[in-house]
């Protein structure tokens, strides 16, 4: 492809990024925009200069109702999502291994870094089962391969 190929590679195409504030989330959803995708994201925080304000949802996706939010605005302002892109992630578990997290920071973790794919994708892949088409694309991170066995989950 040809950098021109590139500018066009999404065009029209509807892409919800999570995570697409910061780091690697941020590079995706930048690359998308590039290609000519329209585009939803969320955060906790503020919105950044790089996401446009129809794009972006103040919403913390660790919870139930962050996720509701993300998925109604993005069939609402795109009429539906053509693919969606798990980026958001994270740890704030403290250090010493599985055995010394409680309950709570077990559930943390998990509805950030599992149950916000799973409302996400409750939410938003039927629409793309009865159109018969769609993209749902989930990443990881290096912990996967290369575990900090004494200070993440």
């Amino acid at each position: 492809m040809t950098g021109s190929d590139y500018a066009r590679e999404f065009a029209d195409l509807r892409v919800v990024v999570t995570g697409g504030t910061k780091g690697a989330g941020e590079a995706v959803f930048r690359r998308f925009a590039a290609s000519g995708a329209r585009l939803m994201t969320a955060a906790r925080s503020d919105r950044p200069e790089h996401v446009p304000e129809p794009a972006f949802v103040k919403a913390d996706l660790a919870t139930a109702e962050g996720c509701a939010a993300l998925a109604e605005a993005a069939m609402a302002r795109l009429g539906g999502v053509d693919i969606l892109v798990h980026v958001v992630g994270g740890s704030k578990a403290p250090s010493g291994g599985f055995s010394v997290l409680d309950d709570t920071a077990w559930r943390d973790e998990l509805d950030l870094n599992l149950m916000s794919a799973v409302r996400l994708d409750r939410a938003l892949v039927p629409s793309m089962v009865e159109r018969g088409s769609g993209v749902v694309v989930h990443t990881s991170s290096i912990q996967r391969r290369l575990p900090l066995h004494d200070s993440t989950i």
